[in-house]
């Protein structure tokens, strides 16, 4: 049993020292010798465990989706499903210097998605665990009347996952978002998508045509 949980920890152990290469120095930095030097072991202790590159990126991405998972869990529990969502969504903006670092490694996972079938279903995975989380929110506020009842929240939930990606990549691209521009993106999409009044803008009412006594000359 011992040497089961050594293992356990060992694999941990190198998959967060995987975590923070990339996060620092990308994924053209992410050598099987850099992460066993990060983490305090030979290349050949590293292997035992791992057999390629792509294995120990992936162990990376469940270390820190192990990071995040409690904090998420903890704001869903906010009696407002509304302001769940919310503090839920920004929880994973790029906020700090913790989560700039968290993208960081999210860009190179998913670069690394666009050429390596087992890379991608990973991804696919974390982005069902994220989309559902947010669409589970979502449904709790349409049952608290806190949303329109006629959303689609799968649909909300991928619009607003949409969002806190292209928020993350500006920032690490531009660098000039600031922490409440970021916070506002957030507030203004829920707004607009789960507020009541919202349903009249999703159905608009095509504009009249001018009648012909108030069209300009030809």
């Amino acid at each position: 049993m011992a040497r089961q949980a050594d293992h356990v920890e060992r694999r941990r152990l190198f998959a967060a020292a995987a975590l923070n290469v990339i996060s620092r120095d990308g994924l053209e930095g992410l050598t099987l010798r850099e992460v066993a030097r990060e983490a305090g072991f030979t290349t050949g202790a590293l292997t035992h465990y791992f057999q390629s590159k792509d294995e120990v990126l992936i162990a990376a991405s469940e270390h820190a989706a192990e990071q995040v998972r409690a904090p998420m869990e903890e704001v869903a529990l906010e009696s407002s499903a509304r302001e769940a969502l919310r503090h839920l969504l920004y929880t994973a903006l790029p906020t700090t210097t913790v989560m700039k670092a968290r993208w960081r490694f999210w860009v190179a996972f998913w670069e690394r998605a666009a050429h390596s079938p087992q890379v991608n279903r990973v991804m696919q995975e974390r982005y069902r665990e994220w989309s559902g989380r947010i669409a589970s929110l979502i449904r709790r506020a349409q049952e608290q009347g806190e949303a329109r009842a006629d959303l689609d929240a799968d649909l909300a939930a991928r619009e607003l996952v949409a969002l806190v990606d292209g928020i993350g990549v500006q920032v690490l691209i531009a660098g000039k978002l600031a922490a409440p521009a970021q916070r506002q993106f957030i507030d203004s999409l829920i707004d607009v998508r789960l507020s009541p009044s919202a349903a009249r803008d999703d159905h608009p009412v095509p504009a009249r045509a001018p009648s012909r006594s108030s069209r300009a000359p030809a």
